[in-house]
């Protein structure tokens, strides 16, 4: 919504429902999620400093503001200035001299500050290298960083800090033993983090890649507005359930990638992406077979190629194997790995063989 502009907007604001802004720009997005959430105050103001937006919750806080009427930063912090003085009966300050100031300070990319009037509050300031800036601010009860904020020797220490970096990395490691593709996406469809396996995903531009700047999408038109959109739901808390799956072609024609999205860790403003691909690895299940299950080299193959969901049919004219042969290669499976499947057929196989290459990642990751 916007309040005052006297010369036609760049671009419109929509921080309702859904709370996200898609035609906002890009350093500003994270700032109107988090606004959002935590019924935060949020406002924007043009290349010339004219205020362009302002949410509910600036109209609530600031009510000696006259919204109705053409703002600028320099108009509201005055205003602010003049209405805590009267409010808390201070000594008059030389206003110029501290607008000369903030305006001095607010030149910069980034900003974090407190504000004590009209309630105290952490502030973030973003600036575009146009002039365009935008500023958070937000109650630090909210978000529990009332104390982190007011005393110092509640802050995170060198050792926990350490400590913390420590446990991210082991997560980290933990990722990169799975075969299946995850990411950490923020609101922007940039990626935090991936493990191994996306990574490589990523980097093959198998079903899935980066866009020229950086935001995780489809490689295929097909799926790439659904993608997006079920990122910024999982990003905002907002999907209609807890895990949505869709599928995406993959590289190779016929090959139909899994991909599920779900919110992230609370309050975190991120999606977890999940992507499943179409087909076991083949190699990499057939060696693992052969080194721990005591396999032949012809029975791994056939045991990774049933995880593909392919008929003895099927793999015989594949490897040019008879039929009997195949029959034969399964109930030799059969019997050495029958402690380790739940149903001896080749449903239990394809079960095991794709619950094995599920985890081959730490070997090829770790080249184990």
């Amino acid at each position: 919504m916007i309040l005052y502009t006297p010369q036609p907007a760049k671009f419109s604001y929509v921080m309702h429902a859904p709370p996200l802004c898609w035609d906002m720009p890009e350093p500003f997005v994270e700032m109107a999620v988090i606004a959002s959430r935590y019924n935060a105050i949020m406002t924007v103001y043009d290349e010339e400093d004219r205020l362009v937006y302002a949410n509910k919750a600036v109209r609530n806080l600031y009510t000696f503001f006259d919204f109705s009427a053409p703002q600028t930063f320099e108009t509201m912090i005055r205003s602010s200035l003049e209405h805590s003085e009267k409010a808390r009966a201070g000594r008059p300050g030389n206003h110029d001299d501290i607008i000369a100031y903030v305006n001095m300070q607010r030149l910069n990319s980034r900003l974090e500050f407190l504000r004590e009037y009209p309630a105290k509050l952490i502030c973030s300031h973003i600036r575009l290298p146009n002039g365009e800036n935008a500023q958070l601010r937000i109650d630090p009860s909210t978000v529990g960083l009332d104390n982190y904020f007011v005393n110092p020797s509640s802050s995170f220490s060198l050792m926990e800090t350490i400590r913390r970096g420590e446990d991210a990395a082991q997560k980290a490691a933990a990722l990169d033993c799975l075969s299946f593709g995850v990411a950490i996406v923020g609101v922007d469809r940039k990626v935090r983090h991936s493990n191994a396996a996306m990574t490589d995903q990523l980097r093959r531009q198998d079903g899935i890649t980066l866009d020229d700047l950086g935001r995780f999408v489809t490689t295929a038109h097909q799926g790439a507005a659904e993608l997006a959109r079920l990122i910024v739901l999982g990003c905002v808390g907002k999907l209609p359930h807890a895990t949505m799956t869709l599928s995406i072609r993959g590289s190779v024609p016929g090959h139909v990638h899994s991909l599920s999205v779900s919110s992230g860790a609370q309050d975190s403003n991120t999606a977890v992406v999940i992507l499943a691909p179409a087909r076991v690895d083949v190699a990499s299940v057939s060696s693992v077979l052969r080194r721990d299950y005591g396999l032949t080299q012809a029975e791994s193959e056939m045991a990774a190629m049933i995880g593909n969901g392919m008929t003895n049919e099927e793999i015989t004219r594949e490897t040019g194997r008879s039929l009997d042969t195949g029959r034969g290669h399964i109930k030799s499976i059969i019997r050495k790995v029958s402690g380790e499947i739940a149903t001896s057929n080749q449903t239990g196989i394809s079960r095991w063989a794709a619950v094995l290459w599920a985890i081959t990642g730490a070997a090829r990751s770790r080249g184990v």
